[in-house]
Formats: structure tokens, C-alpha cells, sequence
């Protein structure tokens, strides 16, 4: 993801003038920036990264990247001024999309930093991804509100490893075995059970597959794969879960029905 070159220069602006934008900067840290207050050393604050939105914008400048220094200066003086490399003429969009060119290279940026700089950047896998999760009424959060897919990266593995046709097939089927368990949604089921619906596709049968883990938690199936680990089978957590989800298929099939189990 590249941004389209804009505009830049720099100069001082007071920390009053300046602001985080929530549409893709990641939460702040008050500790950090109250820890970063304490140890303020002004050689080395170096130059913060922000947007300018223009005259009718307030707070004017948006900041890309360095919320946390702004918000350390504000707790030393709310009208301190910062160097600022500003860039003008970007979107939104393109704002998001520095955050996240600026941020994948410089920090080591959580699971959902990188899920909601990507989204406000407009990037097409998450629009992709988020719109089949739609389809099932789910909506991609880290936070537990209700129907909420709180596996980012499962999504984003399903979509890669698998299709995204196999994201809506593990969807519909977790919400169809286990429509009111919140457990079904998390990382260890979707991927999972998403490696027996693409890698058996055509060879089990999903309704009776259905029927079998109807019998059983999320959570008791995902204990299966731990104690496959713990007897010495390889392999991932949600590689083994797709094993102990086979094992029990197998368990109700005649011989010839049966599946070969993953290596």
C-alpha cells in the first residue's frame, strides 16, 4: 500500500492546533504518554508526521504519526509547539494509508492496528473480508459488542490460505452449529473449521458434519485439539482442531464414508 506523494514542509505548531484522528490512529496509551511526559528530552522528540485540513478544520492538523508526543507535550504545556513535517492535500484515505506505510516500518504495530489503518485506507482484502462478515450480520471488532468477529487475523488467514467463498462457508456453518455460543467466533474455530470445509470440499458431508459438532462446545473441540497436542500429533492449534473435528466425522461414517485424516 503506497500513498500518492502530497505536498510537504516543515515547521513549529502548537500542540493546541494539533489532533488524533480516530478513523485510523490506534487508541492512546494515557500511561505512555504521561511516562514519555516525565522523560521529556526535546533533542530527542524528532519530527512528527501530520496532515493539514485546512482553514476550516479544528483542531487544524491531523496527526499521522506521533500522538503519543503530543500528547506528552500537552501534559508539559498545552501550547507547546513541536516540529512537524506537514503534508498537505491528502484525504482521509490517504492520511490512513501513511499511518499505515509509516507505522508497518517503523513500530511493531498490533493485530488491530494494522485491521483499522488498513480499513480507513480503503484497503480492498479488509473491504472484502468485512463485507462477506456483514453478510452474517457479524461486524470485525476488537471490542465484545454484540455479533462481534474479534479474530481479525483468522479472517485474513481463511481469506489467503482458503477463498473467500470458504469465509462465508465457515461463517454460515459456525452460525448454523452454534448460533448463540460466542466461543464459535473465535481464532481456533473459524480456522479450523475452515480447513475441513476447503481442504475436504466435495468429500464431507457438511450437514452430518453438523450434526456431529452440534454434540459438542466450541470449547470441547478446541480441548480436543489441545489433547491430539499433548499426545504428540503436529501441527497448530487450529490444524489439530480441524483434525478433531475429522475424528469425530469419521466416528459416525461406515468405513468406505470415512476421511483421511490431515498429515
Amino acid at each position: 500500500m503506497t500513498t500518492t506523494p502530497s505536498a510537504t514542509y516543515v515547521t513549529a505548531i502548537s500542540v493546541d492546533e494539533l489532533f488524533a484522528d480516530p478513523e485510523y490512529q490506534r487508541d492512546l496509551d494515557p500511561n505512555r504518554a504521561k511516562a514519555m511526559s516525565v522523560k521529556w528530552e526535546p533533542r530527542l522528540v524528532g519530527t512528527l508526521e501530520v496532515s493539514d485540513r485546512g482553514e476550516t478544520s479544528e483542531p487544524r492538523y491531523a496527526v499521522i504519526n506521533g500522538q503519543h508526543r503530543m500528547a506528552a507535550a500537552r501534559l508539559l504545556d498545552p501550547t507547546m509547539a513541536l516540529p512537524c513535517t506537514v503534508h498537505s492535500g491528502l484525504t482521509v484515505q490517504q492520511e490512513a494509508a501513511l499511518f499505515w506505510d509509516i507505522d508497518r516500518t517503523t513500530k511493531k504495530l498490533s493485530n488491530w492496528d494494522r485491521w483499522y489503518a488498513r480499513r480507513a485506507a480503503g484497503d480492498k482484502d479488509v473491504a472484502s473480508i468485512e463485507a462477506v462478515c456483514t453478510e452474517f450480520g457479524y461486524r470485525v471488532s476488537h471490542s465484545p459488542v454484540e455479533n462481534a468477529l474479534q479474530c481479525c487475523s483468522a479472517l485474513e488467514f481463511v481469506y489467503r490460505r482458503c477463498d473467500l467463498q470458504t469465509l462465508r462457508d465457515v461463517l454460515e456453518f459456525v452460525g448454523d452449529v452454534w448460533p448463540a455460543d460466542p466461543e464459535a467466533r473465535k481464532a481456533n474455530i473459524i480456522k479450523g473449521l475452515a480447513l475441513v470445509l476447503f481442504d475436504y470440499r466435495g468429500q464431507v458431508h457438511t450437514g452430518r458434519l453438523a450434526d456431529v459438532l452440534s454434540s459438542v462446545t466450541p470449547s470441547q473441540l478446541v480441548a480436543r485439539a489441545h489433547e491430539l497436542k499433548a499426545r504428540g500429533w503436529d501441527g497448530s492449534i487450529p490444524k489439530l482442531t480441524q483434525t478433531a473435528a475429522l475424528i469425530a466425522y469419521n466416528g459416525t461414517c461406515r468405513r468406505e464414508q470415512k476421511v483421511e485424516l490431515p498429515a
